[in-house]
């Protein structure tokens, strides 16, 4: 499962999978506490690592991390297009950095 996240395709379309739950929660459907809520950005999280190690980018967890915190921190939850944007930036980020890693270790391989 480690390796399926070096697909940019799949990483796009899990991510945007499991942010549904984070939106719903936003609009007031179900609550931010709530398992679904939680079992959603702990997959952002794992698919997050698993991404971030594969493309050589192991700080791409700390976006959604942040966008979390804007989510259940009441102070902070007043500003609602922050999460947005964050999850965005982890999408972009996570789907447009490439990684170098895999073409080396590829390079490796063949010889």
């Amino acid at each position: 499962m480690y390796k399926a996240f070096s697909n940019t395709k799949l990483f796009m379309m899990t991510y945007l999978t499991l942010v549904l739950p984070t939106y719903l929660a936003d609009a007031g459907m179900i609550e931010h506490g709530s398992i679904l809520y939680v079992l959603a950005m702990v997959g952002i999280w794992a698919i997050c690592l698993s991404r971030g190690a594969i493309i050589g980018k192991r700080w791409l967890v700390l976006i959604p991390t942040v966008a979390f915190v804007f989510d259940l921190t009441p102070a902070l939850a007043v500003i609602s297009f922050v999460p947005y944007l964050y999850h965005l930036l982890a999408i972009v980020l996570g789907a447009l950095c490439t990684s170098d890693a895999i073409t080396h270790t590829d390079s490796y391989n063949t010889r």
